[in-house]
């Protein structure tokens, strides 16, 4: 059952309505770029609320009726609370929900299976593999140096995020998410969110400083960020994108599915040559989740909360859309494991996979050997088209541009 927020917390009366807000907190805000604020984020089905917060939540309703709260909707709580509690219908979704996981894990053992194939060689540690893991990464990168526009749009590997001059950025709490309401397990986060940051990513050696090993993310503010992934076979491109204003749009080009799955497997094997993986890592931009939504998703610290070190994660919380006209819900962590899978196999948020206009990516932006990328554009609402603008100084126009239906021309 849909939750009428404002009308409910009426129809309960100001005593009881801040207790029903707290229930109904996800504990989350979400960051909205067009009103440069956070937004609490809240509950939206029943089926969200576990179910002591359901009967709470019925104990504050089941007397009351009201324009806010008419009979047919208490009849239809009260139906949800028989529901909840009727044994064989938990039995069942007990069962629905073991399934989903199953169903996941399976996803995750083909798509690791489909990597080690790829890959080629045989055994399961790193020096068993050594020779073709050199040729897989010699071969991706000369791939990558040979990169256009037009290869990688046509291919579904082209993303596309939006830098705003006035977005979120700088320093900020997070929450921890594991602890979400609790104040002390917040922690101060740097983010970097412009063009010169997103250029520093480009950089390996901002994530292993060659003199001391250290990574600088943390302290630079080099975290993952959100993009989302274009579909080539679409009539337009900027129909694809957030309707930000005045933002500089950034396109860089993601490794194919078969690639992402290799990587996905090298980083599975047992006895890994760490400095080589790392390496690797630093400098092979790619998708971490992958979603057919907006993620609705802010950073969190998934770590244990001071006074551990901080782990700054965009992506692991949020809503997702799980079918082309279902209603948006609270991801759990099956969803969220999908969003990791679906990054493997990208193309499956696309086309049919796509609930919503926009979908959403996060990316770890590193080093591209294509002389391209990352390519910096602006959106020109006259010409309807970007024009691409210089790396080093993106105020300065090239010549070169972009239609919106995909094309490149140079300069």
């Amino acid at each position: 059952m849909q939750i009428s927020r404002v009308s409910w917390k009426a129809a309960i009366g100001d005593a009881k309505s801040p207790r029903f807000l707290e229930i109904l907190s996800t504990g989350f805000q979400e960051y909205d770029e067009r009103t440069k604020q956070y937004i609490p984020q809240y509950k939206g089905w029943t089926s969200e609320l576990s179910l002591p917060e359901l009967l709470e939540v019925w104990d504050m309703l089941k007397d009351v009726e009201t324009f806010h709260f008419t009979s047919e909707q208490k009849a239809e709580l009260r139906k949800d609370v028989e529901d909840r509690q009727d044994p064989v219908k938990v039995a069942e979704r007990e069962r629905v929900a073991r399934e989903r996981a199953d169903a996941q894990r399976a996803v995750e053992q083909r798509l690791l299976q489909q990597g080690m194939a790829a890959l080629g060689g045989a055994g399961a540690t790193w020096e068993a593999r050594e020779a073709q893991i050199a040729k897989w990464w010699a071969d991706l990168k000369a791939a990558e140096a040979r990169e256009t526009w037009a290869s990688a749009y046509a291919a579904n590997r082209l993303s596309a995020r939006q830098i705003g001059a006035d977005g979120r950025g700088g320093e900020f709490s997070i929450v921890n998410k594991a602890a979400r309401r609790d104040p002390t397990k917040q922690v101060k986060i740097t983010l970097d969110r412009s063009v010169k940051g997103l250029l520093a990513r480009m950089d390996p050696a901002n994530f292993n400083d060659p003199k001391t090993g250290a990574n600088h993310k943390d302290a630079l503010g080099l975290h993952d960020l959100s993009a989302s992934l274009l579909d080539g076979s679409k009539p337009t491109v900027f129909e694809q994108l957030k309707h930000y204003g005045d933002a500089v749009v950034v396109f860089m080009p993601v490794p194919s599915e078969t690639n992402a799955q290799v990587f996905n497997a090298i980083s599975s094997l047992q006895e890994p040559d760490a400095p080589t993986l790392r390496g690797y890592r630093n400098a092979l931009t790619r998708i971490r989740l992958a979603q057919g939504s907006d993620m609705h998703t802010i950073f969190v610290d998934d770590g244990a909360g001071p006074p551990a070190p901080v782990r700054a994660r965009y992506g692991v919380t949020g809503r997702v859309q799980r079918a082309k006209g279902a209603a948006e819900t609270i991801a759990d962590e099956v969803d969220i494991d999908g969003r990791r899978t679906n990054a493997l196999q990208h193309n499956v948020i696309l086309g049919a996979g796509a609930t919503q206009t926009v979908n959403e990516i996060v990316l770890a932006y590193r080093k591209h050997e294509s002389p391209t990328f990352p390519c910096f554009a602006k959106w020109d609402d006259a010409t309807k088209q970007f024009n691409v603008l210089e790396a080093g100084d993106p105020t300065k126009p090239t010549g070169a541009y972009i239609t919106n239906a995909g094309a490149w021309h140079d300069a």
